[in-house]
């Protein structure tokens, strides 16, 4: 239930103008869930739901995000993390040239890593990786950079008002992950100094219409 209402704008602010009857409400949903659940469990589910909370979240997440960039012609690729991969691309991240715009982002995990890079570098990346490795590659990707306000860090639920945001406008996420805090190494990494930095990956086709969703969010506060 409270998924359903999340990803539908329409709905989520209805409930909190008041002009969708809860009971109108729990009949819809019960008949999108082929009768899933009782009609008395998701009018008891629907009256408990924080509508005034949740719309006053997004107001103050709205109120954390100072800028957000976009880049197209990005690529993830996931790798196995096998013994040599970290250091590989620890190498590789060294020879990349920041300054001239390119991307590189790794998000490692026990099993795999996921590098995020910008397609002019992709076929260096590959070359240096193991075929056996490289378990995926998804091009045709965008990447939006959410600048936040150092607030942002001691705040809950910042990442998933974010994500709601997307989602309810139609917007699949692809990779979503934070950039390290790290000393300022240019111009363009000491404006960021002190804030919070999120980056999201949605389908290139998308990129305009998650830009839009995250600028409406930032005019909520």
């Amino acid at each position: 239930m409270r998924e359903i209402i999340e990803r539908d704008g329409s709905i989520k602010i209805g409930l909190a103008r008041g002009l969708i009857n809860a009971r109108a409400l729990a009949r819809y949903i019960q008949a999108l869930t082929y009768e899933k659940y009782s009609f008395e469990a998701l009018l008891s589910a629907i009256r408990r739901y924080p509508i005034k909370e949740s719309v006053k979240r997004e107001v103050e997440v709205g109120g954390f995000i100072q800028k957000i960039r976009t880049k197209n012609k990005i690529v993830h690729v996931l790798v196995r993390n096998d013994p040599g991969v970290p250091l590989t691309l620890a190498r590789f991240s060294e020879k990349v040239d920041y300054g001239r715009g390119s991307t590189f982002h790794s998000v490692t995990s026990p099993e795999t890593v996921s590098v995020i890079i910008d397609s002019n570098n992709l076929d260096k990346l590959l070359a240096v990786i193991p075929k056996s490795s490289a378990l995926k590659v998804e091009e045709d990707l965008a990447e939006l950079m959410i600048v936040l306000s150092s607030e942002a860090d001691r705040s809950i639920g910042v990442n998933a008002a974010l994500t709601t945001q997307l989602a309810m406008n139609g917007i699949d996420v692809r990779e979503y992950f934070d950039t390290p805090h790290t000393v300022p190494t240019d111009r363009r990494q000491a404006s960021l100094s002190g804030n919070v930095v999120v980056n999201v990956l949605v389908e290139e086709k998308d990129a305009t219409r998650a830009y839009e969703a995250l600028v409406d969010l930032s005019k909520k506060r």
